[in-house]
């Protein structure tokens, strides 16, 4: 689990640790960045489910405990009777007459694009706002349902209060949906936020790089320091040492391909100790480059000494020193907005549209500087 490797025995946190430190640009503050990352992610069109669990135990919470801050309005079970199939009803009106005006809306977007599209759906939080509306009727038809039917410590009539708070949360994000749809109406509101998101996924994309850049340069400097050298070329053209030539079949290459994982963390403290007991016996120890967020099939024989091999149980430590994930097989685009600036760039040239090239030049700049910052 991740928690238990927020220490200094592993090397993705000496590194994200040395970042922060040293690239401080690339980062939000903590009370920024968590409600920022949070939105993002239920954003998504694939999160339904978040959504989904909250209305169900927001629904399930409120009706089955007295929560004084929520239940502080009084309903009777006569009035409560009478208000679940008008809120249901309500809210189904609702969002039908407020997916007919978004689709009116977006057909009048001054950019229209995928690249924009999306950009909309996540700033307008257009997918939470339809999941929300959806879970909160599907809960109002089951309540509505259990009315008569007699359930221990369920409170029908603080189900109902639940389900109307949340319709007001409803109509909250309906709200913002128009007015951000209405901003992408506007040329220059949507130049503006997407120079916005191709400096934040610059910043992802940066990190990234960083990561595998420094975890690679502290590996081998720790296991340098501790009396080890990188196994290259010219070590493996060293003819003093006996080898022999074993021939490999292509089914045995498929499986090792198959094999291959992404080193997602190291614990560089447990093979450095490994590193420091070999190196009292031997004269020479060897290691392979390795370094964060790349693929490898070396995942427990990445450290040996020179003509011996390792043993079962030096094997199992080098095989418990690597944290693996499997390779993503659809890999998530992560120069979106560089991409469709790249595009825009070059059909603007060939349209001879220089007043509109003016600001895609001045986000390069601004890009630019960026890279250079941080890439020293």
């Amino acid at each position: 689990m991740l928690f238990f490797r927020n220490n200094d025995n592993w090397l993705r946190h000496r590194v994200k640790a040395y970042i922060r430190e040293h690239h401080k640009d690339l980062f939000d503050k903590w009370y920024k960045n968590i409600p920022k990352r949070f939105l993002d992610y239920i954003s998504e069109s694939a999160q339904w489910w978040v959504v989904l669990l909250f209305v169900i135990l927001f629904f399930s919470l409120s009706s089955v405990i007295n929560i004084d801050c929520l239940n502080f309005i009084t309903l009777r079970d006569e009035t409560s009777r009478l208000l679940v199939d008008q809120r249901t009803t309500n809210i189904a009106t609702i969002i039908s007459i407020t997916l007919v005006v978004v689709g009116f809306l977006i057909t009048n977007l001054a950019v229209k694009s995928p690249v924009t599209f999306k950009l909309l759906f996540k700033k307008s939080y257009l997918y939470p706002t339809i999941y929300l509306t959806l879970s909160t009727i599907a809960c109002f038809i089951i309540v509505s349902t259990l009315r008569d039917t007699q359930i221990p410590y369920f409170d029908f009539s603080r189900a109902v209060l639940a389900g109307t708070y949340l319709a007001f949360a409803i109509l909250f994000l309906i709200g913002f949906l128009f007015r951000t749809i209405i901003q992408f109406t506007n040329g220059k509101e949507i130049t503006g936020m997407l120079n916005v998101e191709l400096m934040n996924e610059a910043k992802g994309n940066m990190k990234k790089i960083l990561l595998i850049k420094y975890s690679s340069e502290q590996y081998i400097t720790t296991l340098q320091n501790h009396g080890a050298k990188e196994y290259d070329f010219s070590q493996a053209l060293d003819f003093s040492t006996n080898f022999q030539v074993t021939e490999i079949s292509e089914e045995e290459i498929i499986h090792k391909q198959v094999k291959d994982r992404v080193i997602q963390d190291i614990h560089i403290n447990r093979i450095a100790s490994l590193v420091s007991r070999k190196k009292k016996k031997a004269e020479t120890v060897f290691y392979r480059k390795l370094s964060l967020e790349i693929m490898s099939g070396e995942t427990n024989n990445f450290i040996w000494e020179k003509g011996k091999p390792n043993t079962k149980w030096n094997k199992f430590i080098l095989g418990t020193s690597l944290i693996l994930k499997r390779k993503q097989k659809q890999k998530k685009d992560t120069y979106v907005y560089r991409k469709y600036f790249d595009k825009q760039v070059e059909e603007l040239s060939e349209e001879s549209k220089y007043r509109n090239l003016e600001t895609m030049l001045e986000s390069y700049i601004e890009l630019y500087t960026f890279q250079m910052q941080n890439q020293k």
